[in-house]
């Protein structure tokens, strides 16, 4: 599931096909929902803002975070 942002979702298509090939997979199953639709998106938004706002919030949350993945486009 992606949190679906109507302004981004063309970008999304983009990237999800192209590390798609790079990783020779050969299906992909993804849909874009609304945050209302799925509350669970509303987590990894959570997550990133602690890590994002470091110090005590970073703390709290380095736990539950396994890997920081920088992408850039």
């Amino acid at each position: 599931m992606i949190e679906s942002d109507e302004s981004v979702v063309a970008l999304d298509r983009k990237l999800l096909f192209r590390y798609v090939r790079q990783l020779d997979c050969d299906t992909l199953e993804y849909r874009h929902l609304r945050a209302r639709e799925e509350p669970l998106l509303a987590v990894p938004d959570a997550l990133a803002w602690c890590w994002h706002r470091g110090g005590h919030w970073r703390k709290r949350v380095a736990s539950l975070v396994s890997d920081v993945q920088r992408i850039t486009e």
